[in-house]
């Protein structure tokens, strides 16, 4: 899996996907699924959840751009 329609397939039958799963199933870098994923974002057919805030805690690995923080979720149809 490495297009567009292939994570608009995936995203439909999960519903919703981390962008780590997204990025190991499509064979792509998380910045690349992201890029992809825009365009479905600016057509209102996506969303993007997150990441979350960890409410300042010093072992939280969760950074603005921890990709396991992301999850897309398939909003259209």
């Amino acid at each position: 899996m490495s297009g567009l329609r292939e994570l608009r397939d995936a995203l439909r039958a999960e519903r919703k996907l981390s962008l780590d799963v997204l990025a190991l199933r499509s064979g792509s870098s998380p910045s690349a699924v992201e890029a992809m994923l825009e365009q479905w974002e600016r057509k209102g057919k996506v969303k993007r959840h997150g990441p979350e805030h960890c409410a300042g805690s010093a072992s939280c690995c969760c950074a603005t751009s921890c990709p396991s923080a992301v999850v897309y979720e398939w909003v259209a149809d």
